[in-house]
């Protein structure tokens, strides 16, 4: 259920012009798969891969930066993708989004696949 409410926050305000373009071509992933193993956090509400190639996790501000947690995501991207390019990794906070905020950047990293 945490999966689903999130998906329609994420994809809401993307679809309000809030996506960006940060990926590279010539790299297929396995999206099924590292949604799967991204979602096992407990921490993590959400998970999108837009239509750019831009990854976005959604998490609530804990008042840390989440800049180590996108670099393990684009570690999880590397075991589920071929090929060569990059990806944008994003962490945001769902809370703010709901809230009608915007995306609030929490961390993010640009993955070399």
């Amino acid at each position: 259920m945490k999966a689903l409410a999130g998906v329609t926050i994420i994809t809401g305000a993307l679809l309000a012009g809030c996506g960006e373009s940060q990926a590279t071509s010539n790299v297929t992933i396995n999206q099924e798969a590292l949604k799967a193993e991204v979602m096992e956090s407990e921490s993590v509400h959400d998970f999108l891969i837009t239509e750019t190639g831009a990854i976005y996790v959604g998490m609530l501000d804990n008042g840390n930066r989440r800049d180590g947690f996108a670099s393990y995501v684009c570690e999880v991207v590397r075991s589920h993708a071929e090929g060569e390019g990059r990806r944008l990794v994003r962490i945001i906070d769902v809370a703010a989004v709901s809230r009608g905020e915007g995306f609030k950047t929490l961390g993010r990293h640009q993955c070399d696949v």
